[in-house]
């Protein structure tokens, strides 16, 4: 093969070689912040141009390696992705996502030894959907319905343990006559 064979060659190769090349992520995207007692590890994935606020909102944000909340408004990148923040122990004390900086979908906290205490259903900043609270072992003690943010429906646990209690109580005490 000659000189400029050769050339030409290497020439249509190189666009080739090129194209099957990737560069790894920047990590641009993901925030990591640590304070005394939380870690957090936060998506901030690009939003739209100008996402539509809502004054009785609260909208989180990432600036100067910190992250902030304010009613109806940001100065900084908006949390857009899965957000994890976690007790000094390594366990888990708050999962959910955000969408343009609000909380969107299901949002779950535990305490620190790791029982769930509490999950919600957001939309669009606001609670809208069911939800649950659970005691210090885990039990669902409250349960319920948001829309919109406000309380449609609420069933407290307790209140039908109280009533099972009762009725199996009662039911002991009853004596059939012969």
């Amino acid at each position: 093969m000659g000189k400029i064979e050769r050339a030409f060659f290497i020439l249509l190769l190189l666009p080739v070689l090129g194209f099957g090349q990737q560069l790894p992520p920047s990590g641009l995207d993901k925030v990591h912040v640590s304070a005394d007692s939380l870690n957090i590890q936060a998506e901030i994935l690009p939003v739209s141009d100008a996402p539509e606020l809502f004054n009785d909102r609260f909208y989180f944000w990432y600036s100067a390696n910190m992250i902030h909340t304010t009613q109806g408004g940001f100065s900084g990148r908006l949390l857009n992705g899965w957000y994890k923040a976690y007790y000094p122990n390594k366990n888990l004390k708050e999962e959910g996502v955000f969408k343009e900086g609000l909380k969107d979908g299901i949002w779950k906290a535990w305490n620190e030894s790791g029982n769930l205490i509490q999950q919600y259903t957001w939309k669009k900043g606001q609670r809208s959907g069911k939800y649950f609270l659970c005691d210090e072992n885990g039990y669902i003690r409250e349960s319920g319905t948001y829309r919109n943010n406000v309380l449609k429906l609420k069933d407290t646990t307790s209140f039908w343990r109280k009533l099972e209690f009762y009725r199996k109580k009662k039911m002991d005490t009853i004596h059939v006559a012969h």
